[in-house]
């Protein structure tokens, strides 16, 4: 079973229904929406945050000048507050981390050398370097601001950029490989379908359900930067779903408790899914990278493919129209020129 957020209580009621509740110290709130929806996930992360941010103002042992002090400010700061819920609990653990080691230290005290010191400590871990430097810099930015200390140190480092592909995108011999294995009416294979026929991510995936399906089309807003999507259900994932015995009522994809899918419960599982099908280095975001690279490849253009995927910058797509292009022009350019260079013949 999958384990549930902190503070959860659900309530499983006669005809089917769970509703979730948020209890702590005896006070119980409903929460929004199905389990670990945006909705649900944005009410919880605020209460979350607003029982975490009144512990710490509260708290009488907080010496001023400190990193404790400086880090309790910052929960307050509309740098902090103006975040999604999700992001404010990933720069929180952060934070909370950093402040363990260092809390009762004094923020003027904090040097460059300190924190690259720091970085160094990650060696390896490129992607939790550049988010331990992120962090440090809004939270040093903020202490500049309340006059806790004069300077930003962390604005002076550099880190070399991350040179890597990303998520692995799938080959169309992989999709085939993977719906071999996972024939129509398997929730395994309604899983892929609704990855790949919609390119979304794997936290609104598990979030859609009937109630997003009006006139054939799915509608409902991105988790990661509020897009309104508004995009037509493909006839083959139409026809998967309705060859899938197993659907929740809320979602589509639900776990063998009938119950909806976190986000990283369902990547695990989804994972293990690749691997019985023999592609382990296959994963549920490479699907929605293999859909938009197919759009690419139809001569799709980068607002075309943006209006599907809800990417509001739209660099990141120019990468996978430049690679198709490139794919035909080399096509086209070859065709050319053999036509206007035959070879010719032995003999002729």
């Amino acid at each position: 079973m999958t384990k549930l957020l902190k503070f959860i209580d659900p309530v499983h009621k006669p005809n089917g229904t769970t509703y979730f509740y948020f209890r702590r110290r005896g006070k119980r709130t409903p929460l929004p929406g199905a389990y670990n929806s945006p909705e649900f996930l944005q009410a919880y992360w605020a209460l979350r945050s607003d029982k975490a941010a009144k512990a710490e103002i509260g708290a009488g042992r907080t010496l001023p000048s400190t990193v404790n002090a400086a880090i309790v400010a910052f929960y307050k700061h509309h740098t902090f507050t103006k975040n999604r819920p999700i992001t404010q609990q990933t720069d929180r653990n952060i934070l909370e981390a950093f402040r363990k080691r260092h809390g009762d230290k004094r923020i003027a005290l904090l040097q460059q050398h300190h924190i690259e010191a720091m970085i160094g400590e990650r060696a390896g871990k490129p992607s939790a370097q550049r988010n331990l430097l992120r962090v440090l810099r809004v939270l040093l930015d903020v202490a500049v601001k309340l006059k806790m200390r004069r300077d930003n140190p962390a604005r002076g480092i550099k880190l070399d950029t991350i040179k890597t592909a990303g998520y692995h995108s799938w080959t169309e011999a992989e999709l085939r490989q993977y719906e071999e294995h996972h024939p129509v009416g398997t929730k395994e294979r309604l899983a892929l379908d609704l990855l790949l026929y919609t390119a979304q991510r794997r936290t609104d995936v598990i979030a859609l359900g009937p109630a997003n399906l009006r006139n054939g089309r799915f509608t409902y807003t991105a988790s990661k930067n509020d897009a309104e999507m508004d995009i037509p259900i493909a006839p083959p994932l139409a026809a998967t779903i309705a060859a899938t015995p197993m659907i929740g009522v809320k979602t589509y994809l639900v776990t063998d408790y009938g119950k909806p899918f976190t986000p990283a419960g369902f990547g695990n599982w989804f994972r293990e899914r690749c691997n019985e099908a023999g592609l382990p280095q296959c994963s549920a975001h490479g699907l929605r990278k293999a859909f938009l690279r197919r759009m690419a490849e139809a001569g799709c253009s980068e607002d075309y493919i943006a209006s599907i995927s809800g990417h509001r910058d739209t660099r990141e797509i120019r990468k996978y129209v430049q690679a198709a292009n490139k794919a035909r022009m080399a096509t086209d350019g070859m065709a050319r020129t053999l036509a206007m260079f035959p070879v010719k013949e032995a003999g002729q």
